[in-house]
């Protein structure tokens, strides 16, 4: 297989970005290409033109202003890994741009990317939506923040609307005693895609669960937060989130969100026996976190 021809665009701004998309009948913005070069080879989308991001310098910044962590679009998977803001601040976020593909794909793939394919097993994703993330997503016109629970609508189906461009991610700093974590089970060490993944964000107030937020992934046809296990954390006491049965508990309610499918990666069956675990482990890891976090 060969790629089709197309026309392709290196805008140094957004303004320039903008315009080629406006007069163009099918141009598509690209940001790394490990998915839309894939697909356009594969025959599986048409593009006559394509407008690389890549050279535009403020959609690769990552910075925090005290209350938000901001993520430029176009930042590389080993970007977020390596960055010692993100490091600091929100960990997790690093671990889960380290668990995605090899050094190759991580040096080209990037976060927005990752989020705007819409594929139910992103990793990107659950972390994000677990730390209550938004999405700013600009226009030659206007530009508006989504939140990442909404911008999801369908498998590799999103809100970004013609003509746009997601510009960055906005991610709130998380508040003393916050514990965060994300785990995925591929088939492999490295280049694995998930076969399902959770992300779990608890806030401790002293020795009770304040508020959770449990994220599931490669279940359903979007990443999805299972309210149901949320429902099992919130209130509970610090000696009973420890307790294997409560555990089992929050792992079994998260089972209840999800959508499972059989494909080559596993069956449902086995997807579900893996949600129950590492949701488990999940809340274990953020438990562990939030307690070092109040000690801070």
């Amino acid at each position: 297989m060969y790629l089709q021809d197309f026309k392709y665009y290196q805008p140094e701004s957004l303004e320039e970005a903008f315009k080629l998309l406006e007069e163009s009948k099918n141009g598509a913005p690209l940001a790394g290409g490990t998915d839309m070069l894939v697909e356009i080879k594969k025959g599986l989308r048409q593009q006559d033109e394509v407008i690389s991001l890549k050279k535009i310098k403020e959609l690769k910044v990552i910075e925090e202003d005290g209350s938000n962590l901001y993520i430029g679009a176009c930042s590389t998977h080993n970007e977020v890994k390596n960055s010692s803001l993100i490091k600091t601040k929100i960990p997790a976020i690093s671990e889960a741009a380290s668990a995605i593909g090899s050094d190759q794909v991580r040096n080209t793939a990037t976060i927005g990317g990752n989020i705007c394919t819409g594929a139910s097993c992103c990793d990107m994703a659950p972390v994000l939506l677990a730390c209550n993330a938004s999405v700013e997503i600009t226009s030659s016109k206007d530009k508006r923040i989504v939140s990442l629970k909404d911008f999801f609508i369908f498998h590799k189906e999103t809100s970004i609307k013609k003509g746009e461009i997601l510009t960055r991610i906005i991610v709130p700093l998380p508040e003393p005693g916050t514990g965060i974590c994300f785990i995925k089970y591929g088939l492999r060490q490295a280049s694995s895609i998930s076969v399902a993944s959770a992300s779990v964000m608890i806030k401790l107030d002293g020795d009770i669960c304040k508020d959770s937020c449990v994220v599931i992934g490669a279940v359903a046809p979007t990443p999805r937060i299972s309210t149901i296990a949320s429902e099992v954390l919130n209130g509970a006491g610090l000696n009973n989130l420890k307790e294997n049965s409560f555990l089992d508990e929050a792992g079994s309610a998260a089972v209840k969100d999800s959508l499972p499918i059989d494909d080559i990666r596993g069956s449902a069956e086995f997807r579900r026996n893996l949600v129950k675990v590492l949701t488990r482990r999940a809340i274990i890891k953020s438990i562990e976190r939030a307690e070092q976090s109040l000690k801070k």
